[in-house]
């Protein structure tokens, strides 16, 4: 957010101006960390003149791959010589997402009014603290439009990962999705009706009639507990996910499931060596680096051996080894990380790093899908061919009874 203030220098004199923080607490002790002594703060109520379309657009949430769109743009811009100020404006009317167009005009407002551009973003959630800090660095560096290429170029290859998970899942999601309703289609409107049929013949019935008939007839009367206990598993999962407390056990039990925690492993490691490089290759501190690549991992384990690197820089220790003697990083990933601080090129053995993970991940994917897909069609086969004898042996049983 953005604050008016009124404060009191050391020689008594009184000051006004515009401050960029979080709240008014923060503000206060940046005041008073310039040597200020506050006397009114209060916040800008220009930043909240939107009207009632405007905040009706400004609903939902900003894709990545609007945000990497955005980025790239404005380098491209910014490298041909446009100012800052002319180039936001450009963006304000070209955006198509109304909710980032509508926090790029606040940026672009606060901009005009003379704060820098990352101090802008801070004030907007659509932009994260890691697009903030590598926006900082090109500032206090000179070179934003290296910065602002090297934040694209980094979104991009998120939306690239991205991508790559959702296509290579699709498949086996539409399979499922079909064995699903295949299943419920049989179980609720095929088998109940020749399930009458028979009863009303009175015929015997083999056993695998018998219970496929009974089964067919329990979910159509306890459907609704079946789907009431999806429901409240599914929430159950989200509530533990989310607390404090059971976060960090249920983090530790997705490395460890079948199939899948590999994936999950994978496309983290992926992620958190891609954003360190990224931050890395635009000057951002290690310190600062490592903290926030612990919480894009969103994953308490692999979190905590971040933390981990950070705490060993801040005491001067080599992170290869740190890296080495945690169970989260394979040792190449160690020694990679160990011949980049040697040879000065940290953020080119952290690209690699992330790169060797990706394709790991590709080749992970294309083998778990190879494993599935004809998995799910046997089991939809298998259904089919359960129900087809349950419903036709006893037909034939009974043509041949009157033979």
């Amino acid at each position: 957010m953005i604050f008016r203030y009124r404060a009191r220098t050391a020689d008594g004199r009184t000051v006004n101006g515009t401050i960029s923080a979080y709240s008014q607490e923060q503000v206060v002790q940046q005041l008073r960390g310039q040597g200020l002594v506050p006397l009114a703060i209060s916040a800008d109520k220009e930043e909240h003149k939107l009207s009632f379309k405007e905040r009706l657009q400004a609903i939902g949430t900003v894709p990545l791959k609007d945000k990497a769109v955005l980025f790239r743009q404005l380098t491209t811009m910014i490298s041909a010589g446009i100012t800052l100020g002319s180039a936001l404006e450009i963006l304000v009317q070209q955006t198509k997402n109304k909710k980032l167009a509508l926090a790029v005009r606040e940026v672009k407002r606060l901009v005009d009014s003379g704060i820098s551009l990352s101090s802008a973003m801070r004030t907007r959630k659509e932009f994260n603290n890691l697009m903030v800090s590598i926006v900082r660095a090109g500032e206090e560096g000179g070179v934003l439009d290296k910065s602002l290429d090297r934040l694209a170029t980094f979104l991009e290859r998120q939306e690239a990962l991205k991508k790559k998970i959702v296509s290579a899942v699709t498949y086996p999601a539409v399979v499922m999705s079909f064995a699903i309703g295949v299943v419920y289609i049989l179980v609720t409107f095929i088998v109940p009706r020749f399930a009458q049929v028979f009863d009303g013949l009175g015929i015997d019935l083999p056993p695998v009639t018998t219970l496929t008939f009974d089964f067919a007839l329990w979910m159509n009367r306890n459907w609704p507990f079946v789907l009431g206990s999806l429901v409240l598993f599914i929430v159950l999962v989200v509530i533990l996910n989310r607390n404090k407390n059971t976060k960090p056990y249920m983090d530790r039990l997705k490395l460890r499931l079948p199939l899948v925690g590999d994936i999950i492993y994978k496309a983290i490691m992926a992620r958190t060596n891609r954003t360190l490089s990224s931050m890395v290759e635009a000057g951002v501190p290690i310190l600062m680096a490592l903290e926030m690549t612990a919480e894009v991992a969103n994953n308490y384990v692999i979190g905590k051996a971040y933390e981990d690197l950070k705490e060993a820089a801040r005491r001067g220790q080599a992170l290869g080894e740190t890296a080495a003697n945690t169970k989260v990083f394979p040792l190449m990933t160690a020694h990679m990380i160990t011949v980049g601080e040697q040879t000065g090129r940290l953020e080119e053995m952290l690209g690699k790093v992330a790169d060797w993970f990706e394709l790991e991940l590709d080749e992970k994917i294309k083998r778990l899908s190879s494993i599935i897909e004809p998995v799910l069609i046997m089991f939809v086969g298998g259904v089919v061919a359960i129900v087809a004898s349950a419903i036709f042996l006893p037909i034939v049983g009974a043509i041949q009874a009157m033979l």
